[in-house]
């Protein structure tokens, strides 16, 4: 090991151990910081060919197919004949990864209602190799400081775990919910922890935090999954507004994808910043240019975030890549034609 690379995981173990004061905290945060000094690359290693493909996915809009998905369903039943269409759609475009989104008025019931139909798309799914993803409302939370609506974010997760689970195969973990912090106050970690004991062990086992671009830094995040076991999504775009312990990229998407378990692959989020103004249309040619907003998402991927992001991939674990960008799958299929002719090699390693 060079003498970087030692003082790196040196560094990361002095983290994982300098934050909590009980002894069951202090022994999980130093078994992750072992774990993740394991696997950060050494920066001249080169490509395995051995790593399996790291699967590409597009959020909810086929902007190429409109009509196909897109807008919130009324009800269970409808949602599930759409997503019939949008795995159609999927298997014909070789997409392996998506994110759909609930209807509003979700409930535990529905998945009674639709059991059958439920049980036919698993099996269609497992043939096909699609993982499917959902996000929670940004104002739902556990760390919320008011218990009504933490409380419907307890039934909102479980109705969304329960229906991931029956549209995965018996006994296995594959599609996962992805939920963000909320609250940023001095108490909003304790009100996380104490509320997620309080899930069912399906809903702890597919449930995601993402860390953001503003408020509790990533390492503050890594702390309360080396205390609760919740996955961290590493986001690019996120960790690029916000990384305030100014830790390189290969260090912080190394410690991430260490806080996933062994039975579920990791999932990581790419969208680039918005850069170019856009026209918001209204009536009577009364047409405004707006600018761009800080951390606001572009329509497209740029190939150099996505390359250098692949970049600091190498020698980590395999994950999922999921596109966050407006113009959905006509990003991803932009992003595959850029790799080709950009960065053939790392091409090669995305599906």
């Amino acid at each position: 090991m060079s003498r970087t690379r030692a003082a790196t995981a040196m560094a990361t173990i002095r983290w994982a151990t300098s934050t909590d004061t009980t002894i069951q905290s202090m022994f999980h945060r130093h078994r992750l910081a072992r774990r993740a000094s394991a696997i950060i690359r050494c920066p001249n290693e080169p490509y395995c060919t051995a790593t399996p493909y790291i699967r590409l996915g597009f959020a909810v809009r086929t902007v190429n197919q409109p009509g196909l998905a897109g807008s919130v369903s009324p009800h269970l039943s409808k949602l599930l004949v759409h997503l019939g269409d949008v795995l159609g759609y999927l298997e014909r475009k070789a997409i392996h990864f998506y994110r759909l989104t609930l209807p509003r008025q979700f409930t535990i019931a529905d998945l009674a209602d639709c059991r059958l139909h439920l049980e036919l798309l698993a099996q269609r799914i497992s043939a096909q190799q699609v993982r499917l993803g959902l996000h929670l409302d940004p104002y739902l939370t556990l760390a919320h400081p008011d218990d009504r609506i933490a409380a419907e974010t307890i039934s909102t997760i479980e109705a969304a775990c329960q229906f991931l689970a029956a549209l995965d195969q018996r006994n296995t973990v594959q599609h996962t919910l992805v939920m963000h912090i909320g609250v940023h106050d001095a108490e909003a970690l304790p009100r996380f922890r104490q509320r997620w004991v309080a899930l069912s062990a399906n809903a702890r086992q597919r449930t995601t935090l993402e860390h953001t671009g503003t408020g509790l830094s990533l390492s503050s995040l890594l702390g309360l999954a080396a205390s609760t076991g919740v996955p961290i999504v590493f986001d690019y775009l996120h960790f690029r507004l916000h990384n305030p312990e100014r830790w390189s990229l290969p260090l912080a998407l190394g410690l991430t994808l260490a806080t996933w378990p062994n039975y579920l692959r990791p999932e990581v989020h790419l969208s680039s910043q918005r850069s170019e103004a856009h026209l918001l249309p209204g009536r009577n040619d009364n047409s405004r240019v707006l600018p761009p907003r800080p951390g606001q998402h572009a329509d497209f991927i740029v190939v150099h975030d996505a390359i250098e992001l692949l970049e600091a991939s190498r020698g980590l674990p395999p994950f999922d890549l999921m596109l966050e960008a407006k113009a959905g799958d006509l990003a991803l299929f932009r992003l595959r034609h850029e790799l080709v002719r950009y960065a053939p090699t790392l091409a090669g390693r995305v599906s």
